[in-house]
C-alpha cells in the first residue's frame, strides 16, 4: 500500500445529500420512483458492458508525482472532491485507464467511474427507502452501468483507504430531470483486484437536486 488517506469533510456532503433525500421521503412520487429503481435493480440483466467513448485530450492531463500517471481532468458535482476525474497511464503515444495492484485508489476510482472496461467486481446493495430498506440480489457491478450510465452522469469521491478496505462515494445525476442516485460504497483492498470481489453499497436513490442546492448553500452560510 502506497499510503492511507482519509476524508470526513466528504461526509459532510452526504450528510446534506441524505438530508434532502428525508425532506422529500414522503413525497408519493418519489416513494413510487424508489420501488420503480429497486425492481430495475433486481430484474434479469442481459450483460452489455456499456461504457462511454474514451477519448483523452493532452490539455484535459494533469500530471501526477509519478512519470507516466496522469489525471484526465473532469467536472466536479456540488463540491471539488466529488468529480469525474479518472487516472490513466501513458502507453506507446497513448492512454489507458489505470486498474493495477500497485495503484489501488486510482484503480478504484476508475471502477467506479466506469472506465475500466472488464470489471469483474460484484456489488451487494441495500437500497434506502421510505420506511424500510431493501436488499438488491448480489449481481456484476457492470449491470448498474448499464442500466444507468446511459443516462447519466457519474461522479465519484473516494474518501477513505488503508490496508484492509476501500471506502467512497458514487453519483449519477441525471441532468434533465435534476436527480441523483447516491451510493455509499466499500471493497475490502484484497478482493478489489479478484475476480468476483465484492463490492458493497448503499443506495439513496432519487434525490432531487434542488433540494441539495439550497441544503448545501445554508450549511456553507
Amino acid at each position: 500500500m502506497r499510503f492511507i488517506i482519509s476524508y470526513p469533510r466528504q461526509w459532510l456532503f452526504l450528510s446534506v445529500l441524505l438530508v434532502a433525500g428525508m425532506a422529500v421521503a414522503q413525497d408519493r412520487d418519489k416513494v413510487s420512483a424508489d420501488t420503480l429503481l429497486y425492481e430495475q435493480l433486481c430484474a434479469s440483466h442481459v450483460a452489455e458492458n456499456y461504457h462511454a467513448p474514451l477519448t483523452v485530450s493532452k490539455r484535459d492531463l494533469e500530471s501526477t508525482a509519478e512519470r507516466g500517471i496522469y489525471i484526465v481532468k473532469g467536472k466536479s458535482f456540488q463540491v471539488k472532491s466529488m468529480t469525474s476525474s479518472f487516472y490513466v497511464r501513458e502507453k506507446r503515444g497513448s492512454y489507458e485507464p489505470i486498474f493495477d495492484k500497485r495503484y489501488p485508489m486510482e484503480s478504484f476510482t476508475n471502477i467506479l467511474l466506469n472506465r475500466v472496461k472488464q470489471n469483474k467486481l460484484r456489488i451487494a446493495i441495500t437500497q434506502s427507502m421510505y420506511g424500510s430498506s431493501k436488499k438488491v440480489p448480489v449481481q456484476n457491478m457492470q449491470n448498474i452501468y448499464d442500466l444507468l450510465a446511459r443516462n447519466m452522469d457519474i461522479y465519484c469521491s473516494v474518501t477513505s483507504i488503508n490496508k484492509d478496505k476501500i471506502d467512497a462515494t458514487l453519483v449519477f445525476h441525471h441532468r434533465k430531470l435534476n436527480f441523483i442516485h447516491l451510493f455509499v460504497v466499500s471493497v475490502p483492498t484484497e478482493e478489489l483486484f479478484e475476480d468476483g470481489g465484492l463490492v458493497t453499497a448503499t443506495l439513496y436513490g432519487n434525490i432531487p437536486q434542488h433540494n441539495i442546492r439550497t441544503l448545501f448553500g445554508k450549511y456553507k452560510e
